[in-house]
């Protein structure tokens, strides 16, 4: 069991990290248009919205970690 969750806790936090810094970059290109202003909020609303994808893939990896430890197996 603990193997287990030590490899769920890694892939966790690999996808919390990834969606974390999909949110920040969306959230610079939005704000600080390095590309020009059509362009910038293009793909910063993109990249924002892709950066769901870990997020959700997370909170399911966190769900899972917590049904293994309160089973005790």
């Amino acid at each position: 069991m603990s193997e287990e969750l030590k490899k769920l806790e890694i892939a966790y936090r690999k996808l919390l990290l990834a969606g974390l810094l999909l949110l920040l970059v969306g959230f610079g290109l939005i704000i600080f248009k390095p590309l020009g202003w059509t362009a910038s909020l293009i793909l910063g609303a993109v990249i924002f919205a892709v950066s769901f994808i870990p997020l959700e893939l997370a909170r399911r990896t966190a769900r899972r970690m917590a049904v293994i430890a309160f089973r005790g197996e």
